[in-house]
């Protein structure tokens, strides 16, 4: 019995070690189930962290922009630069507040920043996620300190974990520079892509400060079906956490809902009941706008020529909601 239990222990060691030297190496083929690593893919994470940290050394920003890709393909950095705020968007595809929330971390822990403000971008749909996507976009784009850590541990997700395996041995194995070497900061992602019932092939230009230019196209509104808006605990909870993270640093936020077109916010059925979700975390109520109901905005944006699909500004709807944004902060 002795010598049974002895090589159990042995093996169960033995996996503990290996285990992720064999995720790593399935993360480098392209059959890939349970395992996902995916540096330097078009939604160019790598760059923001890269970014971040050279801004840390400068300073930081004043602004700092978190969220997903309606805050990454929204918040032109360039813009409010040019009006004299530094700024940086950190925003990632499908990031939801458990991720928001490492990236926060991080800015306090290791960099020791606390910008003057930070625009947290919420929409209804990425509430009701449950970040597996945004975790393994994250992990696959950066090193692993505690904040990254504790996010893939707390997603209990197994591609998730995988992924945190893969960065970790990437980084161990290829050096620092092993997660951005296939982006610089002039580089153009081509991608096909679905707006409505039509494939497009797009082109997605990073931007310094972590805004992202996607291909000038025009949505062709289609009708759309009725959509009932889920709000998970979880992620309440996570957003949460990140407001009362901001003020424990004394560092004033804003909560941002970016317009989607007429059509889809009018399909959904309780918005109502998003709002009320998000306004009981708030101790004020201008730290919340939902930018679907400013008229002074909307007369400035239309369905055909601002936005990129239903729910997602093209340039020209990101540079007015940009310059908007920018006076309500100034």
């Amino acid at each position: 019995m002795k010598a049974f239990f002895h090589k159990t222990a042995i093996f169960c060691i033995g996996m503990l070690i290996l285990y992720p030297l064999l995720v790593w190496l399935a993360g480098m083929l392209p059959l890939q189930s349970n395992t996902r690593f995916i540096p330097a893919n078009y939604g160019m994470m790598g760059l923001r962290l890269e970014e971040a940290s050279d801004m840390a050394l400068h300073g930081g920003p004043e602004v700092l922009f978190v969220g997903s890709s309606h805050c990454y393909r929204s918040f032109d950095t360039r813009l409010t630069d040019s009006a004299g705020i530094r700024s940086l968007n950190l925003g990632s595809s499908n990031q939801t507040p458990r991720q928001t929330y490492a990236l926060l971390q991080r800015f306090f822990e290791r960099y020791n920043i606390c910008p003057d403000l930070v625009v947290i971008e919420v929409h209804p749909d990425i509430m009701e996620n449950s970040g597996n996507e945004s975790a393994i976009d994250i992990l696959s784009n950066t090193y692993i300190d505690r904040p990254m850590l504790q996010m893939a541990l707390r997603q209990r997700s197994l591609p998730v974990f995988n992924t945190l395996c893969c960065s970790y041995f990437n980084r161990m194995l290829r050096g620092d520079k092993a997660i951005v070497a296939q982006l610089t900061r002039d580089s153009i992602a081509h991608i096909a892509t679905q707006s409505g019932d039509t494939t497009l092939n797009v082109d997605f230009a990073y931007c310094n400060g972590g805004f992202v230019e996607v291909t000038p196209y025009c949505y062709k509104p289609i009708p759309l079906e009725p959509k009932t808006i889920t709000v998970r605990d979880d992620q309440l909870e996570w957003l949460d956490k990140c407001l009362r993270l901001l003020d424990s640093h004394s560092t004033p936020y804003l909560l941002v809902e970016v317009p989607s077109t007429r059509s889809r916010y009018q399909s959904y059925t309780n918005h109502e009941y998003f709002e009320q979700k998000i306004r009981s975390l708030v101790d004020l109520e201008s730290q919340y706008l939902n930018l679907n109901e400013d008229r002074r905005l909307l007369s400035q944006l239309d369905d055909t020529s601002c936005f990129f699909d239903d729910d997602h500004l093209n340039q020209k709807g990101a540079t007015i909601l940009t310059k908007y944004i920018t006076q309500c902060i100034l």
